[in-house]
């Protein structure tokens, strides 16, 4: 380790993508005292985490992961922290684009900040989180479909849990959770909450080589909102903004309480109906969200077309198959098939 970076980062200064990934190298494989990790990630929130020390954070992250890369897939993650208790609009929106036999890496955790996260969605079904890289090969082969419960494939975040608590402010890990899929996707379609900065993201991306959508709602939400006009940040070694009006796509306004809830069960039983084209709303406003990562994986070429091609998935019943599907994947292994 060469402790010049250690010193860069001390005076306020940027490093490159190189040095940060060399910093989180060595953060994670030395015994580094906790004021040590306190001074350093208190550095970055001073100055404000660069494109570079992002990206080069999110390379050693994904490093450390005993699963590893695997080309052609796509993954629909958010943010968090929009506090609007939005069905899990993010994981009904991957299990619909896998019924369309797109290939899903959903990344993703349980609740931290809603009522509802991804992992807490899918262990409702019986979803099995536990695998290695021959069961994830096997998940989106059979299914187009694999999660992955980030505490248990980036274990290099537990190495910072304590010190992260300890400090009164958000760290450059907070931003880490969207861009630190193990599997490493081509395409992300990144749900960006209210406050924080999209072409953060669409930058790290368009360095990573990555194609994708940053998306960004008016009322907060990170997600295409489905009664707000929502920023959007194509990125395709480009990166190109455009605005998205729901009811332009809908043909009518909707209200943000006809895809909320006010507890679990609510939301759970909302997400479930919306993949079974029974709520209206909730349907809508998954196909929506489907609808960047259709185009991105080039089954149209507008988001018209891919959000009519989405809610047809829903409507003939292939979205709520996938997710019986999906379901089922505990009880296969357990009967051992």
């Amino acid at each position: 380790m060469n402790f010049d970076i250690i010193l860069k980062n001390t005076m306020g200064a940027n490093l490159s993508e190189v040095e940060a990934e060399t910093l989180l190298t060595y953060l994670v494989e030395e015994d580094v005292s906790e004021a040590t990790k306190a001074s350093i990630l208190s550095s970055f929130y001073i100055k404000g985490e660069s494109l570079g020390e992002i990206s080069g954070f999110s390379r050693g992250l994904r490093k450390f992961s005993p699963l590893t890369r695997i080309p052609g897939l796509t993954d629909i993650v958010g943010t968090g922290g929009d506090h609007k208790n939005t069905i899990n609009v993010s994981t009904a929106a991957s299990i619909l684009c896998s019924s369309l036999k797109i290939k899903v890496a959903k990344h993703g955790n349980r609740s931290v900040t809603g009522l509802m996260g991804s992992a807490d969605f899918l262990e409702r079904i019986g979803y099995d989180f536990q695998k290695d890289n021959e069961r994830v090969k096997n998940d989106i082969s059979r299914h187009s479909f694999t999660f992955i419960l980030a505490p248990l494939h980036n274990t290099a975040f537990s190495k910072f849990s304590s010190v992260r608590k300890k400090l009164q402010f958000r760290t450059i890990f907070n931003m880490m959770g969207p861009i630190t899929n193990p599997l490493d996707p081509d395409i992300l379609i990144v749900g960006v909450a209210g406050g924080i900065d999209p072409f953060t993201y669409a930058e790290v991306m368009r360095n990573q080589n990555k194609t994708g959508y940053v998306v960004t709602a008016e009322d907060g939400t990170d997600e295409i909102s489905i009664c707000s006009s929502t920023k959007m940040l194509q990125v395709n070694g480009t990166i190109k903004e455009f605005s998205i009006n729901p009811v332009q796509i809908l043909g009518r306004s909707y209200d943000i309480d006809d895809v909320t809830g006010s507890n679990r069960e609510e939301l759970y039983t909302k997400t479930l109906e919306g993949l079974s084209g029974k709520d209206d709303a909730c349907s809508k406003f998954i196909a929506l969200n489907a609808a960047p990562a259709i185009i991105s994986n080039g089954l149209t070429q507008n988001f018209s077309d891919a959000y009519e091609l989405a809610i047809r998935g829903i409507k003939n019943g292939n979205a709520i198959q996938k997710l019986n599907e999906i379901g089922r994947i505990r009880e296969a292994n357990l009967s051992g098939s």
